[in-house]
């Protein structure tokens, strides 16, 4: 007796399943889905960060230089233009201040992320820690006149 004749008779009452119904499948990764996208935002705003208190200190005038960089990427110590090699050899020296000296680095909002990092990388290679990012106030919305 040949095996496929004794399969038939064996199970014989059972209906042959010509393919695969995936449709369980597909309610089990919607369901997954849904869970996900109802999880995430509740994860996402219920996280507690405890940022660290402090002061900000007033910093004296005569401790501070100004480093610019300007659209086109020129960069300005104090208001005067200078090469990245000047800049290198002006940081060393700033560097061994005593009392340490702050930067505050300020770049045109529409210049080149490369040229600002190229000179925070100097200040980094220079081993200045104390950097300041300057900013201008964003001025309120005005006022329509009729």
């Amino acid at each position: 007796m040949n095996r496929g004749s004794r399969r038939s008779k064996r199970y014989g009452h059972l209906p042959e399943l010509g393919e695969i119904n995936v449709m369980p499948l597909v309610d089990l990764f919607m369901q997954l889905f849904i869970a996900v996208i109802i999880f995430f935002p509740v994860v996402e705003y219920g996280m507690n960060i405890n940022l660290p208190k402090g002061t900000t200190d007033q910093i004296k005038r005569e401790q501070t230089r100004t480093l610019s960089v300007d659209r086109r990427g020129k960069i300005y110590l104090n208001d005067v233009a200078i090469s990245l090699e000047q800049l290198r050899a002006d940081l060393a020296r700033l560097s061994r201040s005593d009392p340490p000296i702050t930067i505050l680095v300020k770049a045109d909002e529409a210049n080149n992320y490369g040229a600002v990092m190229e000179v925070l990388k100097e200040l980094h290679a220079a081993k200045i820690t104390r950097i300041a990012l300057m900013t201008q106030e964003e001025s309120p919305p005005k006022l329509a006149r009729r």
